[in-house]
């Protein structure tokens, strides 16, 4: 792990582990705490390193703030202000590795420690800040496996619970024996809805509600009258119903309809209905909570294989088995970049509902075309691996197979997301766990570049970009290193092992435009030599002459080469 002089690593800022506990771990074997020990309760949930006098600018609430003392070795100042500053920012406590640049803390230092009950802790001089922060962060992670472990089997039990007869198709079972009539219970949070039939056959309930749905217009209060009847009729027939919103803090969960199918109802129907639709919220935000804490705990896992340290692949195997990802699969990355309409920025339940009725729907979708993909979240982007069990493709051939596959996810969004804004960039197909990190990169670059191409305003796949990459990238060196050894790198590693002349080959091909007569001449070689090479040069680099594009990109290379060897 490279650090520099403001690194700053946290797995989940919304929980954490005691401090007192993790400097029980056996890397702070040698630590002493010395000053501040009444606040060794404080929660810890990342690590900041400080090598910088500015680094109050960017610590979070809950970090754990590790640092040589090199910053403030000589302010006296910068001593004494900088342990109310960190308590003011809410971190859980500093850790000084003495005897270099400060041979021992500060007394004011220690002083306002205690003073605030925020913990100051001595590092031996021999300690690894890269070994601190990855025994750290495992502790915290291992907590969060064990509270998500906690939470799967507190879920587990209320499945077991809904099964043996609770659950919203309870709620309505229930409801509809009271007032005797039809009822339907809609959950808009977890695209949900239920059913109880009276006096009216199931298979022509859904015209029914189609017909409820296109007058309803749920009132804003929990409380009804019979002044909020509302009728339709349906084949000579006039039927009466009732409409109420489940309210949870202001926003509309979902609502419960009663229709008068066998008679009308009464007052305390009524109020029945009002006392039920608590229970009804209350069931909906208690799936809408675990469903939460189960893809939150789904994305964080996702974020470590896309950014963490993969040691042990089959460990990681093991661990996405608890999310029902089976990573034994090969998969590429793409990103779906999304914004909705104007007139729908502000509603964030809204978008965000939109968002997670995605994840749980696109992989059945992609399943249904013959794809298996998993789906999760990382900052703004919906990521989407997709398996890629292939074999005998050459690179070209993966990432077109690959784009095929996502334009099946591309016209489900475009139908989800309707009146939206959507971009998806494409990484290249890695192989094993670790390969997920290249590729993520890769898909991200491309939805970054994508956006000054506007022939990309679509689907965008980093294999594809070309010389589009150095053109708009941050890095343009690396970026040109980068494409030589995508296109020729593996041209350049069969010349140096098979002592061929390939490169040369290629070269002196454009130069004479492709007259293969030409060519022949100028290298003083066989014509059908020259046609074997060619061949060769498709077989081992992926690139077809016979296409402009790749025969485009191949040129380009070479004179990027040529310019490099200058």
């Amino acid at each position: 792990m490279a650090l520099d002089s403001r690194s700053s690593v946290e797995i989940n800022p919304g929980m954490g582990v005691p401090l007192d506990r993790i400097l029980g771990l056996p890397i702070f074997s040698q630590s002493r705490v010395l000053a501040g020990s009444n606040g060794l309760g404080r929660m810890v949930t990342g690590v900041n390193i400080m090598e910088v006098p500015d680094i109050v600018n960017w610590v979070k609430p809950g970090q754990l703030l590790v640092t040589t003392g090199f910053a403030i070795r000589d302010n006296k100042e910068a001593q004494e202000t900088l342990i109310p500053s960190l308590v003011q920012r809410g971190l859980a406590g500093i850790c000084i590795k003495t005897r270099r640049y400060l041979v021992e803390v500060p007394p004011s230092m220690l002083y306002l420690a205690d003073a605030l009950d925020f913990p100051l802790v001595e590092l031996p001089p021999d300690i690894g800040f890269a070994d601190l922060i990855h025994d750290v962060l495992s502790a915290i992670l291992q907590e969060q496996s064990a509270y998500l472990l906690q939470m799967l089997d507190a879920h587990s039990a209320l499945m077991r619970i809904m099964i043996e007869g609770g659950g919203l198709q309870k709620i309505a079972d229930t409801l509809a024996a009271l007032v005797e009539n039809t009822v339907c219970i809609v959950d808009l949070i977890n695209d949900r809805r239920v059913y109880t039939c009276v006096d009216w056959q199931e298979a022509e309930i859904e015209a029914l509600l189609t017909r409820v749905q296109e007058q309803l217009h749920p009132g804003e209060g929990m409380f009804l009258s019979q002044e909020d009847r509302k009728a339709l009729v349906l084949e000579e027939r006039t039927i009466g119903y009732f409409t109420m919103p489940l309210l949870v803090a202001s926003e509309c969960y979902g609502y419960i309809c009663i229709l008068e199918t066998r008679r009308p109802l009464a007052d305390s129907d009524i109020r029945i209905l009002e006392r039920l639709s608590v229970i009804a919220a209350l069931e909906m935000a208690r799936e809408r909570s675990l469903r939460e804490v189960e893809q939150r705990y789904a994305n964080e896992f996702l974020n470590h294989l896309l950014s963490g340290r993969i040691e042990d692949e089959k460990l990681e195997i093991e661990h996405a088995r608890k999310f029902g990802w089976d990573l034994t699969k090969n998969y590429v990355v793409a990103l779906v970049w999304s914004a909705p309409p104007l007139k729908n920025r502000g509603k964030h339940l809204y978008n965000q509902e939109i968002r997670n009725r995605v994840l749980r729907e696109l992989p059945a979708v992609m399943l249904a075309k013959g794809v298996q993909c998993l789906t999760g979240l990382r900052g703004e982007y919906l990521v989407v691996l997709v398996a890629m069990e292939e074999q005998g493709l050459n690179p070209r051939q993966v990432n077109e197979l690959a784009k095929q596959k996502l334009r099946y996810a591309q016209e489900y969004l475009g139908w989800v997301f309707k009146g939206w804004q959507i971009r998806i960039g494409l990484g290249r197909f890695y192989p094993g766990i670790k390969g997920l990190q290249q590729s993520y990169q890769e898909a991200k670059q491309a939805l970054r570049l994508g956006e000054n191409i506007p022939a990309y305003q679509g689907l965008i796949a980093f294999n594809d970009l070309g010389i589009y990459r150095f053109i708009y990238a941050r890095d343009r060196d690396q970026e040109v290193q980068n494409y030589l050894q995508e296109t020729l790198g593996k041209l350049l590693e069969y010349d140096r092992e098979k002592n061929t002349e390939l490169i040369r080959t290629l070269q002196v091909f454009f130069q004479h435009h492709g007259n293969l007569k030409k060519v022949s001449e100028a290298l003083f070689t066989h014509y059908n030599t020259i046609l074997y090479r060619l061949e060769r040069i498709k077989e081992i680099s992926g690139f077809d002459l016979d296409s402009p594009e790749d025969r485009f990109n191949l040129e380009v290379a070479l004179k990027l080469l040529s310019g490099c060897n200058k």
